[in-house]
């Protein structure tokens, strides 16, 4: 064999791992060896002298903790360890109390009405009765007949009368009377409205609905809206009294509940703003 044939052999290098020749060979500076295309990572070829940055840093991990262990090992592992749960419902009461967020998401309509010092809806109403003449309350109890045979026939009547959404199926309309408390003229006050609305609504779309019927403002759906500026429906609750057939008793309705279980035929509703009365 010549020396130029023995040169054509002489190309390329073994790899040191798998023993294959590869004429691109790679040179690994941690170890100094020569490996093939598939071993030239020093994860490959499972380099001795070239250490994983991850598990260097695993391994000084213990030697941290030991550290945190000998400066105070008693408040090391009462970190680790929950509050018990006397100690996790007093801090829940205590950061409650001091931002008023958490609380105000458990609240009802009426609470937060009240909390925020905004009870004046129930004030307005009460001055609507207050100022109702004797002859206003009888024509009031005359619209809440006490036998099923007079309500039929009221009921009867009511359904002549009564306006409101035309899309709405006859046999989900419930039919009601309806005062706009607190208006700007106090002789619309006393017009008892007869409207009807659909039993499957939430009570803030029916609230939505009578303000329409009615020609209300209503600025419910406003971000920038405040209790003061919104309107809240109440349901007039008879309670029976001494001497007397019945005495009106005002119910908040929650916007989110339904119509269906909380409004029904030949009930007295009562839409109402916010705002002070003057």
């Amino acid at each position: 064999m010549t020396d130029t044939e023995t040169g054509m052999l002489d190309v390329g290098t073994h790899c040191k791992f798998c023993r294959q020749l590869d004429f691109l060979p790679f040179h690994c500076k941690y170890c100094e060896g020569d490996f093939c295309g598939a071993h030239r990572t020093p994860q490959q070829h499972q380099c001795e002298t070239w250490v994983d940055p991850q598990e260097h840093e695993q391994d000084q991990t213990p030697i941290s903790v030991t550290t945190i262990r000998s400066g105070g090992e008693g408040q090391y592992f009462k970190s680790l360890l929950p509050e018990k749960a006397h100690v996790r419902v007093q801090q829940d009461k205590t950061a409650r109390g001091a931002s008023g967020s958490g609380l105000e998401r458990h609240i009802s309509v009426r609470e937060r009405l009240e909390t925020a010092g905004q009870a004046t809806a129930v004030a307005k109403l009460k001055s609507f009765f207050q100022r109702r003449s004797s002859a206003s309350r009888d024509s009031f109890k005359a619209k809440n007949p006490v036998g099923p045979a007079a309500r039929m026939v009221e009921l009867a009547k009511l359904r002549k009368t009564a306006l409101g959404d035309s899309s709405v199926p006859v046999g989900n309309r419930v039919y009601v009377y309806c005062y706009a408390v607190g208006a700007e003229n106090e002789q619309e006050s006393q017009i008892c409205h007869q409207i009807f609305l659909n039993k499957v609504w939430p009570v803030g779309r029916a609230l939505d609905s009578i303000a329409s019927q009615l020609n209300v403002l209503n600025t419910n759906s406003h971000f920038a809206s405040s209790s003061n500026e919104k309107l809240f429906l109440y349901r007039e609750t008879p309670t029976p009294v001494q001497n007397a057939v019945r005495a009106p008793s005002p119910a908040l309705l929650e916007p989110s509940t339904r119509v269906q279980t909380e409004i029904h035929d030949l009930d007295t509703l009562f839409l109402v703003r916010g705002h002070l009365l003057h």
